[in-house]
């Protein structure tokens, strides 16, 4: 252990000394480099600058020397300007001289005829994207990827990506088409969410062409994404399936993909200014559009529509299978937690905040309290706990975690105060046992509502949830049995019939 600990300080002592030599150089030598923009457009001038290269001898002039790679002359200065005629990747040297020594770099330029921005958060297609933007340069295509791909759910992907954007403007002023293949949205609603947010950016997105790809069906897309183009104001809107991006890179311009899908025998759908259409009979679709509109988040609208299909799935699973929960409110507020928060994060914070309620009840126990101060412990604590995971998630890199999900977090922290109040009232296990119930309660809403295609259609067609009302009038006329029941008094009904 002694000559283990003599070897650890000898380390420790010796490290600065590597450290400090790795990255030592001689002063006597010239280090060119090169300062320039590592795309550039045809027949757009770039600009390389030279000026940061290191020179032993300030009293000794040098002479820069440019090589482009293209057959141009070559040009000499600190600062030089260039453009390149035509597409492709170009290796462009500088040669820095002075005196009897000499220093040379070279650095990749690739010059793009087309260059399309690419909103993407599909991780398991991520070796796809990849092998797309190699196939694109070949064309002479530019794909500038903007990824979240390390977000759980689609409202911190939508998060992440708007905050990306906002570092791309000068991509989104560039591009020629703007293409989106993202799960449930995300894509286009951060881009609308960057346009409400900051204005400007709309000139820069007019007269373009934003293409979507989607596995769902066009037209319940399409009806969605009429209040994106409403706010965003693109030239159009191109609802695609995602195998016809490898056509968006082939085709000259985007006018030439979108006549290439109206001749062609693929799925598409064209949203401008044209399709919007109101009636009596999509007056609450119209409704929700405008809310969008007016800068309200899709996924917060997402959110209300499915609370009204939450509560119907509730309703049957008491009355008609007979599940025990904590009222209808609990289970809901659980599973819209879930849908926030993404299934792993809202079950990790239940069971936190669930254990930390039975934890303190049983430390409580020996303190004479007033219930009342005795709940507002258990929320004090819970609170702490969950500040604690926010600066984890920060320190881990998932900082976004804590910009969208804290309100369903603090939500779900009154669970303690049910929880214990069932613990004073029937016993650990049967509160044990009612939370059972009430996660898997929630945990069949969940699955339920995130269905991408039922989603989907109560977003495009919202007139669906009065159905849920009569539905709901329904199940508040059943007078059978339960599923349950006819479970528990199998026997005596065998007995019964006999």
């Amino acid at each position: 252990m002694k000559k283990f600990f003599l070897s650890f300080l000898t380390a420790l002592l010796l490290l600065p000394q590597f450290a400090s030599a790795a990255v030592t150089f001689d002063l006597n030598d010239i280090r060119a480099v090169i300062n320039a923009d590592s795309i550039v457009q045809v027949d757009k001038s770039i600009i390389l600058d030279a000026s940061q290269s290191f020179l032993p001898a300030e009293d000794i002039e040098a002479t820069y020397t440019w090589d482009f790679g293209d057959g141009a002359e070559t040009k000499t200065g600190v600062e030089v300007v260039h453009s390149f005629s035509e597409p492709g990747e170009y290796l462009v040297t500088l040669k820095v001289d002075q005196g009897t020594e000499s220093s040379s770099i070279a650095r990749d330029i690739f010059v793009y005829e087309k260059l399309i921005l690419l909103l993407t958060d599909i991780t398991e297609q991520k070796q796809s994207i990849d092998n797309l933007t190699k196939k694109a340069r070949d064309e002479g295509t530019f794909i500038r990827v903007i990824e979240s791909y390390e977000s759980t759910t689609a409202f911190l992907s939508e998060e992440n990506l708007t905050k990306k954007l906002a570092d791309q403007v000068d991509v989104i002023s560039n591009a020629d088409t703007i293409a989106v293949w993202t799960n449930r949205g995300s894509g286009i609603n951060a881009l609308t969410r960057l346009v409400r947010e900051r204005p400007t950016i709309q000139e820069y997105i007019q007269g373009k062409t934003i293409v979507v790809t989607s596995n769902e069906n066009l037209k319940t897309v399409g009806r969605i994404m009429q209040s994106n183009f409403d706010i965003v104001q693109p030239k159009q809107i191109v609802l695609t399936r995602k195998h016809k991006l490898e056509d968006l890179v082939k085709a000259k311009d985007t006018d030439a993909f979108v006549n290439d899908l109206k001749v062609g025998v693929s799925e598409y759908l064209i949203i401008d200014k044209d399709t919007r259409s109101v009636s009596v009979w999509n007056s609450i679709s119209y409704l929700v559009n405008f809310m969008l509109a007016q800068g309200i988040p899709s996924n917060t609208i997402v959110l209300l529509l499915m609370l009204p299909v939450i509560a119907t799935i509730i309703s049957f699973l008491k009355q008609v299978v007979g599940i025990t929960t904590f009222g209808l409110y609990t289970p809901a507020i659980i599973t819209l937690s879930f849908l926030a928060l993404g299934l792993k994060f809202g079950l990790l914070i239940l069971v936190i905040i669930i254990l930390t309620g039975a934890v303190l009840r049983k430390a409580l126990m020996h303190v004479r309290l007033l219930h009342i101060p005795r709940i507002a412990i258990v929320f004090t604590i819970s609170t702490l706990i969950l500040l604690l995971m926010l600066a984890l998630a920060t320190y881990l890199g998932v900082s976004e975690l804590a910009t969208i999900a804290v309100f369903p977090m603090l939500i779900m922290t009154t669970l303690a105060e049910k929880f214990v109040s069932a613990q004073s009232g029937k016993g650990v296990f049967a509160a044990v046992l009612l939370m059972l119930e009430t996660t898997i309660v929630s945990l069949i809403c969940y699955w339920v509502v995130e269905w991408q295609f039922l989603q989907n259609l109560i977003l495009s067609y919202p007139e669906i949830i009065l159905l849920l009302i009569v539905v709901n009038l329904g199940l508040g006329r059943w007078t059978g049995l339960r599923v349950f029941e006819y479970i528990r008094f199998r026997e005596v009904m065998k007995h019964a019939e006999e």
